[in-house]
């Protein structure tokens, strides 16, 4: 039997939007969240796709997750507003967030809008995707849970919290733009989520992603998950991380820091904060002068001499739009323990 599943994104869309519907949530808010995930799932990033789906579920099923929680709006001003998701499932109090920005940027030219009291959003590209789709220029971020003690020092009391920034490659061609710009990155050398798959497969880790509890160096996933996580770019990514913090949880009002729980306990809500800003390039550039200037950006970059013989230069989220583009001509590869549970999760009752 194979390890893996091919199957397409409509199928795996409306198996994980059942299982979300099982749970509780609205059919509106369950094919959210779905998306979200299949999303991940078919730019390649399996750690926040389909994958969560079982522990997402166990967190409504103990109630520390509300599947039909009251979100409620603060419209500070045109530009700004301020999202609690009242403990709801994380995307769908994002995606309410990135809704809301992206609205006021398309009335003012920019807009701030943080999201406070909301669950693990997964990772930043699928929102970036989407407001690029929409011909909006997106930078996000999401606080997470402590998982890396502050540079120089011993004690956990920082997420490993992803920043994004997404940009259309063209505003002409709109959502069927091919090229879109695509940054998604944690502050670690490398995510937890990548970590506890190497774990869970019994491989080990390259040397320099985390210390062991002890401060040693470590190529066990096991060791660094339970030690120190590094950060990429030491005191530099450290930096951003507190960024994003400042910009989600401090100015939302909501959690920051070591006051993030885990998503993997089910003790209470995480108290996960998010932030999103949009911007609408139309009010700097009419269309065909951004699609010119993008157009020769991409030129520039992508006509660098690799450094390897037979290499390629890359731009950030061209992998990810390939990895789109193929899956949904031929089908998402799956593993087949994730499709049992997917399967078991939309039958349940």
């Amino acid at each position: 039997m194979s390890d893996t599943e091919i199957i397409a994104e409509a199928e795996l869309s409306a198996l994980a939007a059942r299982a979300f519907e099982n749970a509780g949530l609205t059919p509106e808010d369950a094919a959210t969240t779905a998306r979200h995930l299949v999303l991940m799932d078919l730019m390649g990033v399996s750690t926040h796709g389909v994958h969560r789906l079982e522990q997402y579920l166990k967190r409504i099923e103990a109630g520390v997750v509300k599947p039909r929680a009251e979100i409620t709006v603060d419209d500070k001003a045109p530009s700004l507003a301020v999202v609690a998701g009242g403990d709801g499932q994380g995307q769908v109090v994002a995606q309410r967030a990135l809704d809301i920005a992206m609205t006021k940027a398309k009335e003012t030219g920019i807009a701030y809008v943080a999201a406070r009291r909301s669950g693990h959003f997964g990772g930043t590209a699928s929102y970036g995707y989407l407001a690029a789709q929409a011909g909006l220029i997106l930078m996000t971020g999401t606080g997470a849970s402590p998982a890396i003690a502050p540079f120089g020092g011993r004690d956990l009391k920082v997420g490993n919290n992803p920043f994004g920034c997404a940009a259309p490659g063209s505003l002409a061609l709109g959502a069927d733009d091919p090229h879109p710009f695509i940054l998604d990155m944690a502050q670690s050398v490398a995510a937890r989520g990548k970590m506890r798959k190497l774990r869970d497969a019994g491989q080990p880790m390259p040397l320099g992603w985390a210390l062991d509890a002890d401060g040693n160096p470590t190529t066990d996933p096991a060791a660094g998950l339970d030690g120190f996580i590094q950060f990429m770019g030491g005191h530099k990514g450290y930096g951003v991380a507190l960024m994003v913090d400042i910009l989600s949880g401090l100015l939302s009002g909501g959690e920051y820091l070591d006051e993030t729980r885990q998503m993997w306990d089910e003790d209470g809500p995480q108290g996960t904060a998010h932030f999103f800003i949009a911007l609408d390039p139309a009010r700097l550039l009419d269309t065909g002068e951004y699609d010119r200037r993008m157009a020769d950006f991409r030129a520039r970059i992508k006509s660098t001499a690799p450094f390897n013989e037979g290499g390629e230069v890359l731009l950030p989220g061209e992998i990810e739009m390939r990895n789109l583009t193929a899956g949904r001509a031929k089908g998402l590869e799956i593993p087949a323990k994730t499709m049992e549970a997917a399967r078991r999760l939309a039958k349940a009752v």
